[in-house]
């Protein structure tokens, strides 16, 4: 039960928290296909599609904001070749607005002073309690998973304690030990370097073959909105392409706001 908490609390969370169901092409835990990466990079940039592209679904005049903003980045993530995706509502949306507890029971987190922290990065814009949007999407192999979540801001508050809990695991808990009955993870955080993005994170755990992964998350505001754009992945995302994508979509998002 206790590993159960850990996988939504600390893996999840980080992205905001549904796992992508549905929208897969496979299950298997494969090698990044950093090839296709680039090259649906490399494409996108000699191309340059607007981003502010509208939705091909849903008619622009039946979305709110937020959801325009969350389905632009969802078109502009396929230019990138993150060509399969979900929109999240009803009770996984809800579900998303509340906030994890108890995701470190039974885990005995070192240096202790870094369990709170930790926890309290357990945040989703979603938990903001306002107007809220978000699409999960991956790729063609279904290895990296990444959404896309926006939210109408009611004060910084919570944003901002946010980020302070963002710089307190960039600085003072970059490196953690989880330490269960059975094994010992280690969770690394560090600044992924992305230029002109208010809040950033990446991180990585290891120590146990079936947790192991990538997370960067990225979250800008802009007015009274706030968007994120999160990467997971069970193999390495410190290729600096992932940061481009990442940016490349959030920019797109920021655009409708």
């Amino acid at each position: 039960m206790a590993k159960k908490r850990i996988n939504r609390g600390i893996a999840l969370s980080l992205l905001a928290a549904v796992l992508l169901s549905g929208c897969s092409s496979s299950t298997d835990v494969e090698q990044m296909p950093q090839d296709e990466l680039h090259q649906s990079l490399q494409e996108n940039q000699q191309s340059q599609p607007s981003p502010s592209a509208q939705p091909t679904e849903t008619s622009a005049e039946e979305l709110s904001t937020v959801e325009l903003a969350t389905q632009v980045g969802a078109v502009f993530a396929a230019e990138l070749g993150f060509d399969q995706s979900q929109r999240i509502s009803g009770e996984q949306l809800a579900e998303l607005a509340q906030a994890p507890t108890d995701t470190l029971a039974d885990v005995v987190v070192l240096p202790g002073q870094c369990e709170a922290p930790l926890e309290a990065l357990n945040w989703s814009p979603a938990q903001l309690g306002t107007d809220v949007a978000r699409t999960d999407f991956t790729n063609g192999a279904g290895n990296v998973t990444g959404s896309i979540e926006v939210a109408e801001l009611d004060g910084r508050e919570s944003l901002e304690e946010h980020f302070r809990t963002v710089l307190t695991m960039r600085t003072e808990c970059s490196s953690i030990k989880l330490n269960w009955v059975e094994f010992t993870e280690t969770l690394k955080f560090s600044n992924p370097a992305v230029e002109a993005v208010e809040s950033q994170l990446a991180y990585t755990r290891r120590g146990n073959s079936a947790t192991a992964q990538d997370t960067v998350v990225l979250i800008q505001s802009k007015g009274e909105y706030v968007a994120m754009v999160s990467f997971i992945a069970a193999t390495s995302l410190s290729d600096d392409t992932i940061n481009l994508v990442g940016k490349q979509i959030l920019d797109s998002v920021l655009a409708q706001l």
